[in-house]
């Protein structure tokens, strides 16, 4: 068969696929910049992933994200080259002949067979990413679905199974990939009412093999939650849990910053006891600070303060389970509103509060999305101001319904700027901003950034 098409096809996708990665590079989330770079060191051989992720970490800041995702694509994009290149030599159209993107876009099922064919045509780091890939095929329809590779990488449990298949011995693995090819022939000529409980099998063959202790469907939580991938592993420059070494300044500032996140009924039960011996945070001693930070931090999860303005083009909602970044570019705008309003609804008086004065507070498109402007935030008297207005306007049960309201305005409004063009987004933010003072009665110089400091 002739290569030669779908060589010249991939190689042209490979280079537009670059140019539209990075033309859209100021636009991306930091989850859809997480994304890629998972897909991306998903299709790499070990020396090449550790070469070109030794200075990455899942941790960057988004800024420092946007740097390093903009050098990283060029470099991988020649490196895919490479390998088409390669396996353009490679006669035959077996397993060995396939790129490992081609593999990445290939069902289960397809590789598998392949596989059967010829049971050596495959790298040690292909041969674990199968086998990973099988744990979360938990029906015979995923088995058979080409898009499974992709949506594995979402789950850290993809990348934990892997590095416990490094683990094993080289025969044990080889034993292993034996005894899953026997199984997965017996899956094509199997009645259809006996393949589900032979997949079941092999799910379980691959989890003993590594030992694995969580039950298989708990693969599937924390969707796009950080993983150590890459040679960095937790940035330095991002909180975390761990305060030791913070000064008192900042240790102040990340309490604020979590009591932010919370609603009321979170912080009366989190902080009642404390305020029985502290009237203020300020007098709270380091130690128990520490320890409360902590805390808070564990049970808030994967709230942030961007989550407020991120929500709209990432999927990241502020109070409910959010969607991957790659789910959400997929829905109709029809059902994002919705699930951006089903968040709406849980969240509190405070809660839609912080959330319209932080739309009302980033007069720069750019705001939205800046962690250091949405942090800083904090310190603005503006920002305490907005709230109080707000609370003091809407407190009364009969008035609630009116900040609902106001709440899903923006909501709509909101949605709509992040689908516009992006020299629209601004002009466009400005329109919700001068709404949002004028329900509130704020004067219009307000709008002004000047003013707000």
């Amino acid at each position: 068969m002739d290569k030669g098409p779908r060589i010249e096809q991939m190689r042209r996708y490979i280079r537009s696929r670059e140019e539209e990665l990075l033309f859209k590079m100021d636009e991306m989330s930091e989850e859809q910049l997480r994304w890629i770079v998972r897909l991306s060191a998903d299709c790499l051989d070990e020396t090449s992933l550790a070469l070109c992720l030794e200075d990455y970490s899942e941790f960057l800041p988004l800024d420092k994200m946007q740097a390093w995702v903009s050098s990283f694509i060029p470099q991988y994009s020649q490196l895919a080259l490479a390998d088409l290149e390669f396996k353009a030599q490679v006669e035959g159209s077996g397993f060995n002949s396939l790129t490992d993107e081609e593999l990445q876009n290939m069902s289960c099922e397809e590789k598998w067979g392949l596989l059967a064919l010829d049971e050596a045509a495959h790298t040690v780091a292909q041969l674990r990413r199968e086998l990973a890939r099988l744990l979360f095929c938990q029906t015979y329809d995923l088995y058979c679905d080409p898009s499974l590779p992709q949506a594995a990488i979402e789950f850290p449990s993809y990348f934990e199974i892997q590095r416990l298949l490094v683990e094993i011995p080289a025969e044990n693995l080889q034993a292993l990939k034996g005894r899953v090819l026997l199984k997965t022939r017996g899956l094509e000529n199997a009645r259809t009412e006996a393949r589900e409980g032979i997949l079941q099998d092999i799910r379980q063959e691959v989890a003993r093999s590594i030992s694995l202790e969580k039950p298989l469907e708990s693969l599937f939580e924390g969707a796009m939650e950080r993983i150590p991938l890459g040679g960095r592993g937790v940035s330095d420059e991002t909180p975390t849990p761990d305060t030791e070494g913070m000064s008192r300044e900042d240790l102040q500032l990340s309490l604020k910053a979590l009591t932010d996140l919370m609603s009321l009924e979170e912080m009366q039960r989190e902080f009642s006891p404390i305020k029985a011996r502290y009237p203020s945070f300020h007098e709270i001693p380091d130690p128990e600070c520490r320890d409360l930070i902590s805390r808070l931090s564990e049970k808030l999860g994967g709230r942030t303060l961007l989550s407020f303005t991120e929500r709209y083009r990432s999927g990241r909602m502020v109070i409910r389970q959010g969607i991957s970044s790659d789910v959400w570019t997929l829905l109709p705008n029809e059902k994002r509103l919705g699930l951006l309003l089903e968040d709406n609804a849980d969240m509190d008086l405070v809660q839609m509060a912080r959330h319209i004065s932080r739309v009302f507070m980033s007069y720069d498109y750019a705001m939205l999305h800046d962690p250091a402007a949405q942090v800083s935030f904090l310190n603005e008297p503006l920002y305490q101001a907005l709230q109080e207005r707000i609370v003091g306007k809407f407190s009364k049960q009969s008035s609630q319904e009116g900040l609902r309201e106001l709440n899903r305005m923006v909501t709509g409004r909101m949605l709509e700027v992040e689908r516009a063009r992006r020299e629209d987004r601004q002009a466009l933010l400005l329109e919700i901003r001068k709404d949002i003072a004028t329900t509130l009665g704020l004067p219009g110089t307000l709008l002004d950034p000047e003013a707000q400091h």
